[in-house]
């Protein structure tokens, strides 16, 4: 239980640090001819005050297992970290990179973002560069669903929910939303189609006969997880076939803003199955 606790941790700090940095280069970066209104609206310091956030749950995540372990195990803090220790600190030092990065959007926001951007992409990629095939096809996946899922959550937060409280006229802020949703859909569709190529493999890499998807109890928590990414999946399609195109007319943001809160809702139902199932054992 412990261990599914702290991956929950580390999978919602990956959210917010990766969304965050999504929400600056793939969504706002790609609105022309944005009013100073609108950049009042959507400042550069409140997406990376929740990659702040992000960064002290995934340190908190990666520092707070091997405390536990070591209570638990009668073992030093030392002996409870991670035995390649170079690697471990060589990730660490990017998430600090990443930390000094947003707090330095305040004052220098284009070094800050970079900073940013290059230490959170780092320390998720890791396992690319360093691990084996099953780690590094599940660095890729967690990558791309914090691309995709945890950018749209920094945009509700930050862009629609700003918007709609805003004191401009109705027509603008719809016009503002659909600037932000019709930039973020490329986005989402290619990291949700990497999510769904790495799901696919890592499954397949757990699993080894189908069978297994009935008979153990990897499987089964695998049954409920694909359930909840495939409505995640069909309210995501649904948004972008028929929720999108109708944005831009009054009143169309809190029609966006309704159905995204409910994509993001089984999207946390999604992160409490997928912590719970990468503590369980794989099937032999």
């Amino acid at each position: 239980m412990t261990e599914a606790f702290f991956q929950l941790v580390q999978f919602v700090g990956y959210f917010l640090a990766i969304g965050a940095v999504g929400f600056r280069f793939g969504i706002v970066r790609q609105i022309r001819g944005m009013s100073e209104e609108a950049k009042s609206i959507l400042r550069a310091d409140n997406a990376a005050l929740l990659g702040v956030l992000g960064l002290v749950l995934l340190g908190f995540a990666f520092l707070g297992a091997p405390y536990i372990d070591s209570i638990m195990h009668h073992k030093t803090f030392t002996e409870s970290l991670p035995k390649n220790r170079l690697q471990f600190e060589f990730k660490m030092t990017m998430l600090a990179l990443a930390l000094v990065g947003f707090l330095l959007v305040r004052a220098a926001s284009s070094v800050g973002w970079a900073f940013a951007a290059i230490g959170i992409l780092l320390a998720a990629l890791q396992p690319v560069y360093t691990g084996k095939f099953s780690s590094k096809v599940n660095a890729v996946h967690i990558s791309a669903a914090s691309t995709w899922l945890g950018t749209l959550l920094v945009l509700m937060l930050i862009g629609i929910r700003g918007v709609t409280r805003s004191s401009t006229s109705g027509t603008q802020r719809a016009e503002l939303v659909a600037d932000l949703v019709n930039s973020f859909s490329p986005l989402a569709l290619v990291a949700s189609a990497i999510v769904a190529i790495t799901g696919a493999t890592t499954a397949w890499l757990h699993l080894k006969r189908i069978s297994s998807l009935w008979t153990t109890s990897y499987g089964m928590a695998l049954d409920v997880k694909l359930i909840l990414v495939l409505i995640v999946v069909m309210l995501g399609a649904w948004n972008w076939r028929r929720v999108r195109p109708s944005l831009g007319a009054e009143g169309s943001e809190q029609t966006i803003r309704r159905s995204a809160r409910m994509e993001l809702t089984f999207a946390a139902l999604v992160l409490i199955v997928t912590s719970v199932l990468v503590s369980l054992p794989s099937p032999r």
